[in-house]
This record gives C-alpha cells, structure tokens and sequence, in this order.
C-alpha cells in the first residue's frame, strides 16, 4: 500500500466505504433503491437474478465481479498505476459490504430510507472522495469512456450512467422507489459536499470604490481581515481603479457591507462563495 500516503487515508477510506457499505445494505437494498453506480446496478441484477432463478446473490459478490471487468479494461487503457487507488477502496468497499451484510436491516418506509440511506451514503462517499480515491463503478467505466470519446466530459459519462442505471431501476421496482432514490442521490450529493469541502463557507468580498485605500485599511482594523488590493480598470471610462479583495466568516458580510457603503455609498460590490478556504485566519485541513 505504498500509495497510501498515511494511516489518516487508511482510516479515511475504512471508515466511508464502511458507511457506503451499511447505506447499500441496510437501506437501499432492503428497500430496493437503485442509486446508480455500480452498487446500485449491484442490488438491480440481485433483484433481477431472484425475480428469474430464485437465488439470492450478496451485495460484495455482485460488486466486486462488476468492477472485475471494468477494472480489466481500465488496466489495459490506463495501466496499473492510474488504478491503484480507485483497485483499492473497491477491494474495501467489496469487503466492507461481506461485513454489513450481518447488520440487521432496518425494516421503515421508503421515506425514511432514501433519507437516512442518503445521508449515510454521503458521509462514507465524502470521506473516500476526500482521500483522492475512487471505488470504481461508474466513474471508473466514464474514465474508459473518455479515453474513447475525449470530447465529452468525465462527469457528463458518470451522469449519464447512473441515469441509465436509475432508470432501470424505475423499470424493475416502479416509479415511487425510483422516486425515492434519486432523493437519495439528491441527499448523499449535498452530503458529500459538505463533508468534502466542509460546512464553513466563507464568503469572498470585492469592493470597487474611490476610497479603497482607506477602506481596505479599516477593514483591516475593525474586522481583523487581511486585504488584498487588485489593479483594474473600467472599459467604460478607460479609468485605472483599485479593487479591493477579502474573505470574511458568513456572519461578518453583513456589518462588512454595511461598513464599506456608510464609507462609500457609491462603492460597488460583490459578494459571492468561497466554498474552502485555508490559511491565517481560518482552519487549515
């Protein structure tokens, strides 16, 4: 596992796909809820294969022996080394969903299932994606696929499959589990954000004004942000303007604005989302 580069990763990766695990066993499974990827086409065949024959395949089997073929064509289009992180969370992920399978499941509604099953999908899948790695599936295939069709992108692929998958799962359990599911891929979405980028958006202030000088310093002394002065220039009127650039907490935009147009009620401003920030002042990662 030399492309581990330390045992924060391992545990990372143990700890997402064991929660990706328990979402696809304890709730989407038991609640037939085709998520997409290659977990959901997973409990899409075991339906298929028990409507058919009877038998009642495992969730880690149907998994792994989906990814054995992709991971075979990716090894051949891509070589080992591109795969090695993607090859192991899904050896995880296969292994963490033999250990789940002996949790009891959670027998409610499909509500509360696409909800909880959601959530829980979004943490195990935040956690994993942070690290850099992959579990296969549908990234993996839209990876191939874009080596084939280089003008479309790797995320339109992945959509397009889960879609594919979602709507075959419509088509094996109904409109209200195919409903259901995609709340779930709604949830564990907005979820994985979170846990990937965090829950402390900071906001990004650029002020325009004749005064910036004297603004960007008050700023600097009555909010305790630093400052960053950008050279601009109006198209319009052909004039050289400062732009005064800083990142501030959510609570702090509205005395901030409040501040700069008491200042300059003539300033312009925009306000938008930093969704990460690191450094002096707010927390590293």
């Amino acid at each position: 596992m030399i492309f581990l580069k330390n045992k924060e990763e391992i545990y990372s990766i143990t700890a997402g796909t064991f929660l990706m695990a328990v979402g696809v066993n304890s709730f989407f499974e038991s609640h037939n809820l085709v998520i997409g990827g290659a977990s959901g086409l997973a409990i899409l065949i075991a339906s298929v294969v028990n409507s058919l024959f009877g038998l009642s395949l495992p969730m880690w089997l149907l998994f792994l022996a989906i990814n054995i073929p992709l991971f075979s064509a990716g090894f051949l289009a891509m070589g080992l080394k591109k795969l090695k992180k993607s090859l192991f969370a899904t050896i995880m992920l296969s292994f963490m969903l033999w250990v789940t399978a002996f949790i009891p499941l959670f027998e409610t509604d499909l509500a509360i299932a696409s909800v909880f099953g959601g959530i829980i999908e979004g943490l195990g899948l935040g956690l994993v994606l942070r690290t850099g790695f992959t579990t296969g599936g549908s990234d993996l295939l839209a990876t191939i696929l874009n080596l084939k069709f280089p003008s479309v992108s790797v995320s339109f692929l992945i959509l397009v499959i889960d879609y594919i998958i979602i709507a075959a799962g419509f088509w094996e359990f109904g409109s209200l589990n195919a409903f259901y599911a995609l709340v779930s891929v709604y949830i564990a979405v907005k979820v994985m954000d979170i846990v990937i980028t965090g829950t402390g958006y900071a906001k990004a202030v650029y002020v325009i004004s004749d005064k910036s000088e004297e603004i960007g310093r008050l700023i600097m002394e009555k909010f305790e942000r630093g400052v960053t002065t950008l050279k601009g220039r109006g198209e319009y009127t052909k004039k050289e303007k400062n732009v005064i650039l800083c990142v501030v907490a959510k609570k702090q935009v509205a005395p901030l604005k409040k501040f700069i147009l008491a200042e300059d009620s003539k300033a312009f401003l925009i306000i938008t989302d930093a969704a990460e920030v690191t450094g002096e002042g707010f927390s590293r990662k």
